[in-house]
């Protein structure tokens, strides 16, 4: 797996998507989705050719924490079953502009299981490869880890609809018929707003709070006595501060007795355009660089992000501003710069 922050990226259209998943094909296609994201635009065409993605049992285990025998079972589980899935999505029709054409689509259109070697392989179908991975456009984005620990369907989907809102944090009122859609819930299913609550969302949002990175919270709005639909909350939850020592591992620290308000953080020094490059394609797959900079890359191409960022790695403030990103993703100080 090429992205080392997996991050996954999905069009707003497909997460709005119906399908039905389990969790073990929502898991596969994560990690898969997150090796999707490391490809360039025009790398991405290749992958509807020849080219696989591969998952392995080992890579699978440590993500989702189980063990190795779960991690096989889940991998061919998942590989004879998810060549028949499905979703469902709309657009705007192109010959009928003022109407709205309903389409589907498979996620993939070739998928294997090596026996006894624990590993998938998988080719996206175009349509998939159009509604994910990029980083223009209505795209939003999340921390595969960050919704990793989650073991329910609902869950999963209302997580990714959170990170659809992550800069306003309030999702727009969500009809009750859409958020069943969106869940997949057949109509003779939880057929009580009382029985929907209990079995399908509070369950799923008190799993979204314990596990990962944010709280959710919802609002109900009625038409006339009827429970319309929902207005939902999220906040990110604080990150606690690592110390000094873990952040700044790259530092030489050997002066431990000397007052750390004092201490001024290495300088990073003028890159060369090798590592310019190097570090602006590390950074643009770096969960945390891409949330704090939101502002600044969201509506770019990837080409346009790259030449962004090196362009801040040039400048020697911009990059000192950079410098805890840069140490997130693995930059090293040259010996002759320590002391």
């Amino acid at each position: 797996m090429k992205n080392p922050q997996d991050m996954v990226v999905k069009s707003n259209t497909l997460i709005e998507a119906s399908y039905s998943l389990t969790v073990q094909e929502i898991r596969l296609l994560d990690i898969a989705l997150a090796d999707l994201a490391t490809y360039d635009e025009c790398e991405k065409g290749l992958l509807t050719m020849h080219e696989f993605v591969h998952i392995r049992a080992d890579e699978y285990a440590k993500i989702y924490d189980v063990d190795m025998r779960t991690a096989y079972t889940a991998l061919r589980e998942a590989s004879e079953t998810l060549f028949t899935r499905y979703f469902t999505y709309n657009v705007q029709s192109e010959a009928f502009p003022t109407h709205q054409e309903h389409r589907k689509a498979r996620w993939v259109w070739n998928i294997a299981y090596v026996e006894g070697q624990g590993l998938v392989k998988l080719a996206f179908t175009p349509d998939l490869i159009e509604l994910a991975g990029k980083l223009k456009g209505d795209f939003s984005r999340y921390h595969l880890k960050q919704k990793a620990p989650l073991t329910s369907v609902y869950a999963h989907r209302l997580y990714e609809m959170m990170m659809q809102w992550r800069k306003s944090k309030v999702v727009p009122s969500i009809s009750y018929n859409e958020l069943r859609h969106r869940f997949d819930i057949d109509d003779k299913e939880y057929k009580r707003m009382d029985n929907f609550k209990s079995r399908a969302l509070d369950p799923a949002i008190r799993q979204i709070n314990d596990s990962t990175d944010i709280t959710v919270s919802y609002k109900q709005y009625k038409e006339g006595r009827k429970i319309a639909g929902f207005i939902f909350k999220f906040q990110f939850k604080d990150k606690k501060k690592e110390p000094l020592k873990t952040i700044s591992k790259n530092v030489d620290n050997t002066k431990s007795n000397t007052d750390s308000s004092k201490l001024t953080p290495e300088k990073i020094p003028a890159m060369t355009e090798n590592q310019r490059n190097t570090f602006a394609h590390k950074l643009l797959n770096n969960f945390d660089f891409i949330r704090d900079y939101n502002a600044q890359t969201i509506g770019k191409s990837r080409e346009q992000l790259l030449l962004w960022v090196e362009q801040q790695l040039v400048d020697d403030d911009k990059r000192q501003e950079l410098r805890k990103y840069l140490l997130l993703v693995g930059y090293k100080f040259p010996d002759h710069n320590k002391k």
